[in-house]
């Protein structure tokens, strides 16, 4: 059966817009370096990761959805795999960088992408997640959207969040704005 993924990936980058804004706000806080080598994860059509190329050694795209993935191809310079994000074909202490934007409140078992993402990372590896934030009015209305599509999304407020990571030994600082994302950036140190 198609998901709404499925269905939206051709066009799912003129209904998402804003992702050179997205990516700069990320840009900021992960302090991406010419070695690095990044993972977004449920990045879908590679919209922020198409930012990355020439900045990091390596970006590879991760997503369930194999129309996304198709999409994702058509940018040079990705790696873009077709897989769940509890279960990426990536070695372990692999990876500088993770990235979720837009992800984390689609996650059908968030534990165990945590561990997953906790597998590839390095130490001193960081993560840096968007998310909406249910508080703000941009938020509430994003919530409506996925609730009246039927997405099964659970938002978190940026407290929860934070709290989630905590309990998974990273070491955690949430970024909030008034608009409706925030951010959320964590280190594994063991």
């Amino acid at each position: 059966m198609k998901t709404f993924f499925d269905v939206i990936a051709p066009i799912y980058e003129i209904v998402h817009s804003g992702a050179k804004h997205t990516f700069n706000n990320i840009e900021n806080l992960a302090q991406f370096r010419k070695e690095d080598i990044v993972v977004d994860v449920g990045g879908g059509t590679g919209r922020i990761a198409q930012f990355l190329v020439g900045k990091v050694k390596m970006i590879t795209v991760i997503d369930s959805s194999e129309p996304m993935i198709a999409e994702c191809k058509k940018h040079s310079g990705i790696m873009c795999i077709q897989a769940s994000g509890d279960a990426m074909p990536i070695k372990e202490d692999s990876v500088d960088k993770v990235i979720l934007v837009d992800v984390f409140h689609h996650l059908r078992s968030p534990e165990n992408v945590i561990q997953e993402i906790k597998r590839i990372l390095k130490v001193d590896g960081t993560l840096i997640i968007e998310e909406f934030n249910p508080r703000t009015w941009g938020g509430r209305f994003i919530m409506l959207v996925e609730k009246v599509l039927r997405l099964g999304s659970t938002f978190h407020l940026p407290s929860d969040l934070n709290d989630i990571f905590l309990r998974h030994e990273f070491v955690c600082k949430v970024y909030e704005s008034h608009k409706k994302s925030y951010y959320l950036v964590a280190k594994k140190v063991r």
